[in-house]
């Protein structure tokens, strides 16, 4: 049994994109109103939050980012005489939350030669309540301010029950600190009302940067992966049959899922493992295993499937589901996304909602060019670790 994790590599690599985006929202917003000293300093910002964004050296780079962001404070905006704007303060937390985690997770520039695509990273579980806590703060002092002296912001004036729905919404969050198991319906709650509010005019400064905090707080697991396109139950059916022949799927049978990749692509490898690196939140009775289209598996596949003719399919990725469903294109990614779980799943869940049309021609224009972005690899399986490879049929 598979341990459900939370926080994956990509994911978090994602979330340390979006810090280094709020680094760099702080030093631009700043640029083109300053002169002499502070010029150079927050020119510095620009490039150290390009370079965090990709995972080079981030330990070291985060700690020169946290230093640019107090000098932005002191010598930009005036602090300590005055009190650090929103967007300071909210980015420097992000900043010292990032300095607390692990380094080089799958999807950072140093972890890019690594065989095992997890390796040893993980997200420590006491950081989600070091940063409910922040955030608690944050919103008890934006409580404690609007129950003392009215609506906080133009756009809470410009709609009056904004600023009540908020205050609930707080309170909410707030108590979730003593009752984790209403954390995720408080997060989802405050988080879409806060998402909101970004895109009103009139709303208080920082609001991107509160919005990663409360990305960091937020736990993957909450949202485990799942089928989007099974319809029937396989709880148990799946963990408890390891046979890897294809020909006894189909109708009314369950066998481990199947993704078939294009074994001669180096993008479709990096495809692989990044489906693997990120299916901690995947349960095993979901979890795929994986063949190259022009191995001896999906051979004996469609020699035994009426329904599947190899040539009429795309030859980048085929997706065949515990009950024989067969899924390609923008349908087979966002099954996959769905499996995944966190991040991945509410990716899936957009997808879905959108027309498949659009999202085909694009699935298409990448494949067209898939094996111009990476060098052929040398064997069929992407380079990984035993216990990995294990879950690999020829």
């Amino acid at each position: 049994m598979r341990p459900i994790m939370g926080w994956t590599g990509v994911q978090y690599s994602i979330l340390r994109g979006g810090i280094a985006a709020a680094v760099a929202s702080v030093c631009l917003a700043r640029l083109g109103h300053v002169e002499g000293p502070a010029w150079p300093l927050l020119a510095l910002g620009i490039p150290g939050a390009l370079a965090l964004s990709i995972g080079w050296r981030d330990r070291a780079l985060a700690f020169n980012l946290l230093l640019i962001i107090g000098g932005v404070a002191a010598f930009v905006d005036g602090a300590p005489l005055v009190l650090p704007r929103a967007d300071v303060v909210f980015t420097s937390l992000l900043l010292i939350f990032h300095l607390l985690v692990p380094v080089t997770p799958f999807g950072s520039w140093d972890a890019r030669e690594r065989v095992d695509p997890r390796g040893d990273w993980y997200r420590p579980a006491w950081l989600a309540h070091a940063s409910w806590l922040v955030l608690a703060l944050i919103h008890g002092d934006r409580l404690i301010a609007f129950f003392a002296s009215g609506a906080q912001s133009e756009a809470e004036l410009a709609l009056p029950f904004v600023g009540w729905i908020l205050a609930v919404l707080r309170i909410g969050f707030i108590a979730a600190l003593v009752f984790p198991p209403a954390r995720p319906t408080a997060w989802i709650a405050l988080t879409f009302a806060e998402f909101a509010m970004f895109f009103v005019p009139g709303s208080p400064e920082g609001g991107g940067a509160l919005l990663l905090l409360h990305a960091f707080a937020a736990n993957p697991i909450w949202w485990p992966g799942r089928s989007q396109f099974l319809t029937t139950n396989i709880s148990g059916s799946t963990s408890g049959n390891t046979s890897t022949d294809p020909s006894d799927s189909g109708p009314g049978k369950h066998e481990p899922a199947r993704l078939f990749y294009d074994g001669d692509c180096g993008f479709c490898h990096r495809a692989v493992r990044i489906v693997l690196s990120e299916d901690l939140n995947t349960t095993d009775q979901i979890a795929l295993r994986f063949a190259p289209l022009a191995g001896p598996t999906f051979e004996r596949l469609t020699d035994t499937r009426d329904d599947i003719q190899a040539d009429e399919l795309p030859d980048s990725i085929v997706l065949i589901l515990e009950d024989g469903q067969l899924l390609t294109r923008s349908a087979a990614a966002i099954e996959i996304a769905s499996r995944l779980g966190g991040l991945w799943r509410g990716i899936a869940v957009v997808g879905a909602a959108l027309p498949a049309a659009p999202l085909d021609a694009a699935y298409d224009a990448v494949a067209r060019v898939r094996k111009k972005l990476f060098a052929k690899p040398n064997d069929a399986c992407p380079i990984l670790p035993p216990e990995m490879r294990a879950r690999f049929d020829a």
